[in-house]
Parts: C-alpha cells; structure tokens; sequence
C-alpha cells in the first residue's frame, strides 16, 4: 500500500465524478463494477485496489495474495467478494484510521453492490422473460394501470407500436378488442391484476390473419363449387356497433350452426363474415335463425349477397354485401309484395299487414315484375281474378319461378269453394277480416 498521512482521505471531486459515473450504470452490473473499479483507482489512497466479485473468482487462492490486505464484502449474510488492496514494494503498517477508513469503504460497496446486483437480476429477470415470451405463439404484454409498459415480447412490441391498446374502452367494462397494425388483423384479451402492489394489465394479442384468410380462400371455394354444382351460396357480414362485445366474440357460437359446405370467420376487425349453403329465401331463413347468437346485443347489422342475382364471383358478392346492408332485423323483415290493380285495396292490405312486415305494393305488371328480380319477399299478394292482364294463378306461377319457396295469397270476392288447391295458394275472400288475415298471413310466413 502507498506511503500515506496520518489521516488518510479521498481525494474528494475526483473521487465522488468517478463515483458518479459508476451509478450511471447502475442498471448494468458489470459496468458498474468496472466503474467502482475505476473509482477507486482513481482515488490518491487506493491506486491499487481491486474489487474481486466472489462469482469472478476461479480458484479460492486468488482472493488472498500474500502481502496483500483483503476485505471480504459481504451483505445481509451474502458474500459479495473481497476488496484487495496490494502492497507495492514500499511498506507501513496499517493505522487505526486505515483499517475504519477501509471497513467503511467496504461496507459502502458491500451495500451498492447489492444493489446493483438486485437490478442486474431485475435487468435479467426481464429478459429472460422476454425471451420466454417470445417463445409464446401469441403476443404478451404487461402495462401498469397508469399505461406505462412493463415488458412485452416482440410480436406484442411490433403490433402495439402501431396501434395502441384501447385502455378507455377496458376501463369502462370491456376486455377484448380488435386492431389492425402491421398488415394484420389482431385480437386482443386483457385483463386487469389487482392482487399485485399497484396492479397492471396484461394484454394477450392473437394474430387473426390466417384465420381471415381462410375465410377468403372459402368463400372462393364454396362459390365456384356452388356454381359447377348449380346450386345456392350466399354471403354475410355481420357487425356489432358495441366495440366491447364485438361480432368476432360469437364466432365460436356461429361455428355450432354451420352446416355442410359452410363456414364463419373474420372478416375484419368489427364484422364476421359468414359463408352459407342457401340461395333466395332460403338463404334468408338461414340468416334469421342466426339472429339469436347476437339476441342479447343492440346495433347488430347485417348485409348480405346471394351468388347469381348480386354476382357471380367472390368480389362481387362481398361487394354487394357491403353495399346493401342495414339493421339486422330490418334486413330480415319478412316482406310481403301486394299485387291488386285497385291502388285502394293495394293500400289496405299494406296498411293492415304493415305492423308486422315489411309490405310493397304494386298495381302494374311491369312494376310487379321489376320487383320479383330485384328484392326478396317471403309472400306474395295477387288478385285471383284480373279485370286486365294474368290472373292470380298466372301470377302466382311467375312468383315462384322468379323465387322459389315464396308463399302465395290470392284474394277474391267469391264465396268458397274456391278452384283454387290450398297447396298452390291460399284464398282469402273479400271484404278482409283483418284480425284473421294478419294471423293467416303471420302462421304462414312466420
């Protein structure tokens, strides 16, 4: 050790800048040490003192050179290592001052080098869960409850780096949300830990592009193989206004309700698309009994294409979906198209049957017609004898050839019994009854 006074002290600003620098990187363990290290050569009383870290040390007679004084550093039980101070070449013993000044340094690092050891592990505990966590096939995030981000793996880093997760929407209720970020479409679940010190949010993001994919890849099927079979295929897109309880919520429910050669995914981020073995009315009633699944939730909406009378590819029926689409009730209303060349009988049967369908009337052939190709209604109204033009039975045979499944109504001033077989049209007699008219017209369309 070097000559030195009696009274032995640091020197003090280049000591305490050598410090300084040392905890500036403190959250790098052996930076820190390497700074200590420098701290203490730097000083004019330790030029030549080493901290050695116990798991640096490789053999036990490393710590302890001959000649040289030793301090053990230790912490709460745990041996941290020595702090070896080397004699060189000139001698003096040790003084009282030496050994308190010594001992104190000792405790000093004994007590930061703990400290740094503990964010050196904290440091490392985060990667290393990083590194589990990217191991997950999903993404995971942790965020404190003031939003702050406490660790995340790269999937979760690289999505929510675009898009940020909805804290307001979780905070008022909600706990799952879709967003679009980095070309994808993803689902996210969170949920909030209270049972921690200052609680937090963890945050599971789910990649839902393949699945979104499928659904296209699908629906290009299920059309051109409906096409070769000459059968019906329709499309759907169903959206819930509520962001907390989103459509794709209920794609698990939807899944239970498929039949052969249909199927149900993610459209986007607020509609599930639905891909249906059905075509005109059929393809209606199919849709209805969908309805239930979302019973519980206000603002669900609805559009849909059926493959031949909106188009004849993939893009054309999820573009016709897209354009005609209203609220799901109102889309699936049954409709009733009234056919009576009277404008007055017209509106008395579209005011009587009103409250329950959704009614359109016409009093020319041509708009009859024009109305037949263009919309879809479950029942059909037409005078069974005609002052001018087809009768009611004609009628009702171009009604069916133009919708399949339609279900006919012929009104008539005649008294039973009718010509008409009850399997090819109901006959109903004038002047209405209108309770039993609704209830007829509601038994067979219901």
């Amino acid at each position: 050790m070097l000559s030195a006074p009696d009274t032995v002290s640091l020197s003090g600003p280049l000591a305490f800048r050598a410090f300084a620098r040392a905890f500036a990187q403190f959250d790098n363990f052996d930076r820190f040490v390497a700074g200590l290290q420098s701290a203490v050569e730097r000083t004019t009383a330790f030029e030549t003192a080493k901290i050695a870290l116990h798991r640096n040390v490789v053999e036990t007679a490393d710590q302890f050179q001959q000649g040289a004084l030793a301090l053990p550093l230790t912490n709460d039980g745990v041996e941290l290592g020595t702090l070896q101070i080397p004699v060189d070449g000139r001698r003096r013993l040790f003084g009282a001052e030496d050994l308190h000044l010594l001992a104190g340094l000792a405790d000093f690092l004994s007590a930061v080098l703990t400290q740094a050891q503990r964010a050196q592990d904290s440091v490392r505990g985060r990667e290393l869960l990083r590194l589990l966590l990217n191991q997950a096939p999903v993404g995971i995030a942790a965020y404190g409850l003031d939003h702050r981000p406490i660790v995340a793996n790269e999937s979760a880093l690289r999505w929510l780096g675009e898009a940020k997760v909805p804290f307001a929407d979780l905070e008022a209720g909600g706990d799952s949300f879709h967003l679009r970020a980095d070309g994808k479409l993803v689902y996210g679940e969170a949920r909030r830990i209270t049972d921690l010190p200052g609680g937090a949010w963890v945050i599971v993001l789910h990649d839902l592009t393949g699945e979104q994919a499928k659904l296209m890849d699908g629906l290009q099927r299920e059309v051109y193989r409906a096409r070769a079979e000459a059968r019906g295929c329709g499309v759907a897109l169903i959206e819930v206004a509520d962001a907390r309880n989103s459509a794709l919520r209920r794609l698990p429910a939807l899944r239970t309700a498929l039949q052969e050669h249909e199927l149900v995914g993610p459209y986007d981020a607020h509609r599930v698309g639905v891909v249906l073995a059905a075509g005109g009315l059929n393809l209606r009633a199919r849709l209805r009994n969908l309805r239930h699944y979302f019973a519980d939730l206000p603002e669900v909406r609805l559009g849909y294409a059926e493959l031949g009378r909106d188009g004849k590819t993939p893009s054309e029926l999820l573009h016709a979906a897209l354009r005609r689409h209203g609220s799901f009730d109102h889309m699936l209303r049954p409709a009733v198209l009234v056919h009576d060349e009277n404008p007055a009988v017209a509106d008395t049967l579209a005011m009587v049957l009103g409250r329950d369908f959704r009614v359109e009337k016409s009093s020319s052939a041509a708009r009859t017609v024009e109305l037949l190709q263009g919309e879809f209604f479950e029942g059909f109204v037409a005078e069974l004898e005609s002052r001018s033009g087809p009768d009611g039975r004609e009628w009702v045979r171009r009604a069916r050839q133009l919708q399949p499944g339609i279900r006919p109504f012929l009104t008539t001033i005649q008294n039973a019994p009718h010509s008409v077989p009850p399997d090819e049209a109901l006959v109903i007699e004038k002047p209405f009854n209108v309770a039993a008219l609704t209830e007829l017209v509601r038994s067979r369309l219901r």
